[in-house]
């Protein structure tokens, strides 16, 4: 039994199985917490010596009591058979965000898909009247745009999907009334040159009337420096805060990647930033990564890189990665993350 949460720590479940909840979220219903993320179990990236030909296995689900010991409550979206299917598990499939539509009271579940190629990146969505077994209903394209990592969250009554249209922009749309697709109202923000600059992994959280959204930089499963933005006006001024990590020396966000910010729904102040340690190979003499995918991305780099240089700093066995789960404090109005060895809710 656990006590407290230890970041960058295996965490096993109770049947003393690892847990496979990566990209992931929690959501709280029937008075319990439900952690769920990208099964990776098995996927070794090129650790055989074979590049695995699997990315995910499904959508795993786990619920607690306590936020530190988690039951294996199996699958909110089962991988499929069909290779047609974005849920095939050599499909892509990342980052899957779960919100509760309180007028037809169903659960949905959007997740960022697309083939072997990454081409044409949408968004798979799956609803269920429980978190178990979600049954996917469609893959949508959010024309003009591809589909990056995102986030969901409601305000004033609507629901929004903030995403990155891939190597160029943060974009913000407004969902129809079920949130199982989008309406015709969207902006565009945050325009960058390239990666590493331009960013991804958003993670919206409010406090006290005000709507922050952490991200990452663009450098794949690489840890890089987070940044904070307070969203000021939904489809207007986004107020750059800065990173918000304090004493993160090496710049790359206690190597670690965040997915979603989770407010505890019981506890006063308590918002918990849910990252992954994605990889736990990197040696202590890394090339700076944003130079690394700079050189890989734009013509202006001094020097240039390939996929190739890339792929020789890591196996990318993700099946083998940690979650670093740290609390957000907030200084003023201001949020702020600090690395601890080990700390209770």
């Amino acid at each position: 039994m656990y006590d407290k949460i230890r970041p960058g720590k295996i965490w096993y479940d109770a049947s003393g199985k690892r847990i496979q909840a990566h990209g992931g979220s929690i959501i709280y219903a029937e008075e319990k917490f439900w952690w769920y993320g990208e099964n990776k179990e098995g996927v070794t990236g090129t650790a055989t010596g074979e590049r695995c030909p699997f990315w995910h296995h499904g959508v795993k689900l786990y619920s607690s009591a306590d936020l530190y010991n988690w039951r294996d409550e199996g699958f909110a979206v089962k991988e499929s058979e069909d290779k047609s299917n974005p849920f095939h598990p050599s499909n892509i499939m990342d980052r899957p965000h779960i919100i509760y539509n309180k007028k037809t009271g169903n659960y949905v579940l959007w997740a960022k898909t697309s083939r072997t190629d990454f081409g044409a990146c949408g968004f798979s969505i799956c609803v269920g009247k429980s978190l178990k077994n979600m049954i996917f209903i469609k893959e949508i394209i959010p024309e003009p745009f591809r589909a990056g990592d995102f986030d969901l969250f409601e305000e004033n009554g609507k629901a929004y999907v903030v995403f990155e249209n891939p190597h160029d922009c943060m974009v913000l749309y407004e969902l129809d009334e079920d949130y199982t697709g989008l309406s015709d109202k969207y902006s565009a923000h945050l325009h960058s040159e390239c990666p590493p600059f331009v960013r991804e992994a958003p993670a919206v959280f409010k406090r006290g009337g005000k709507i922050y959204m952490l991200s990452s930089g663009t450098t794949g499963y690489f840890p890089n420096p987070s940044a904070l933005h307070e969203i000021t006006d939904l489809h207007g001024e986004w107020k750059d805060l800065g990173n918000p990590c304090v004493g993160d020396k090496n710049e790359n966000s206690f190597r670690s990647q965040f997915s979603s910010v989770f407010r505890h729904p019981l506890k006063e102040d308590v918002y918990i930033a849910l990252g992954d340690r994605w990889l736990t190979d990197l040696v202590e003499d890394m090339p700076d990564i944003r130079e690394v995918f700079y050189g890989i991305f734009s013509d202006k780099a001094k020097k240039k890189y390939t996929g190739e240089d890339l792929r020789s700093l890591s196996d990318e066995n993700t099946s083998e990665a940690n979650y670093v789960w740290l609390p957000v404090v907030f200084d003023a109005d201001t949020p702020r993350i600090r690395f601890l060895r080990e700390w209770k809710i």
